[in-house]
């Protein structure tokens, strides 16, 4: 199913759905690392972030609970080039695509992560929005830029 990346420039991403299936704000950031993603996606420092991931292959090796940072999933919503068929790991428990589902963090595979990553690059930290429909994009780029991060310092992490 195709779903979009909208990001507060009215810059539009467009890819496939992967994850839960859930439309939502959020904080748009970029991570360089080429191994890792199972750290990057439970640190709380991406606490209600949506992140791009540069290295172009995502879930080769699955889910492994003793390569995490904590127990839960911090990021509001992954965005990747290409997400692994096949996690390939002996220590995996289960699948990327199906951990996503399970803690309901929604993404977007095939987008152009070269492309979105030198936006945010160049202009910082984006507000954007996941969204499985771009019809009325005036309207979502209104929305994205009434919303506001959540403070989590000030806030708590909750």
């Amino acid at each position: 199913m195709k779903g979009y990346l909208v990001l507060e420039n009215g810059e539009v991403f467009e890819g496939e759905r992967i994850g839960y299936e859930k439309d939502t704000c959020l904080e748009v950031v970029f991570n360089t690392s080429m191994a890792g993603y199972l750290k990057v996606f439970t640190d709380p420092s991406y606490a209600s972030q949506g992140v791009v991931m540069t290295y172009p292959l995502i879930g080769n090796y699955g889910v492994i609970p003793d390569d995490m940072e904590s127990k839960k999933v911090w990021v509001s919503a992954v965005f990747i080039h290409e997400l692994a068929e096949t996690a390939s790991n002996f220590r995996k428990v289960k699948d990327l695509n199906d951990y996503l589902i399970e803690n309901e963090v929604p993404g977007l595979k095939g987008i152009n992560t070269r492309k979105l990553t030198k936006i945010l690059r160049n202009n910082g930290t984006m507000r954007g929005k996941i969204t499985s429909s771009v019809e009325g994009k005036e309207k979502i780029v209104k929305e994205i830029k009434e919303y506001k991060p959540i403070n989590l310092v000030r806030n708590g992490f909750k």
